[in-house]
């Protein structure tokens, strides 16, 4: 099997996707001392909240999964504006990130950067599936 670096690289989006939220106490530690740590922000969806955003079970989210459509395709395929799918992944990241701030793992220079990266990150969960030829 022919492993291209474009699947390897789709499928290294897949699984960081899949990677639980943790919060490095290094990094809280750093802010705590005036520092600039780096933060490494990973979330993990929670896939039932975007099924019911998609309007689908889990079930045919697998499945659609499985066929190879992105998130954006089974949006498309289930009726549903793209900017809806965008709006939520959007609310969920800006949750995400506060909670991270209120805890101390972000201040505001790691959250604009974040804040700045944010479109290009979604896009690419939505629009990517490595089953897709």
């Amino acid at each position: 099997m022919k492993v291209t670096f474009k699947k390897l690289f789709l499928i290294s989006i897949v699984m960081m996707s899949f990677t639980p939220i943790g919060y490095a106490n290094n990094v809280i530690q750093q802010h705590a001392n005036g520092e600039e740590g780096q933060v490494v922000y990973h979330v993990k969806y929670d896939y039932a909240a975007i099924c019911k955003v998609l309007g689908i079970t889990q079930e045919v989210y697998d499945q659609y999964w499985k066929e190879g459509l992105s998130i954006v395709d089974m949006a498309k395929r289930e009726g549903i504006d793209q900017r809806e799918i965008i709006n939520y992944f959007v609310t969920f990241h800006y949750q995400e990130m506060q909670k991270w701030r209120k805890k101390g793992a972000l201040n505001e220079h790691h959250y604009f950067d974040l804040v700045y990266e944010l479109k290009d990150e979604i896009t690419d969960f939505i629009e990517l599936n490595p089953n897709k030829e």
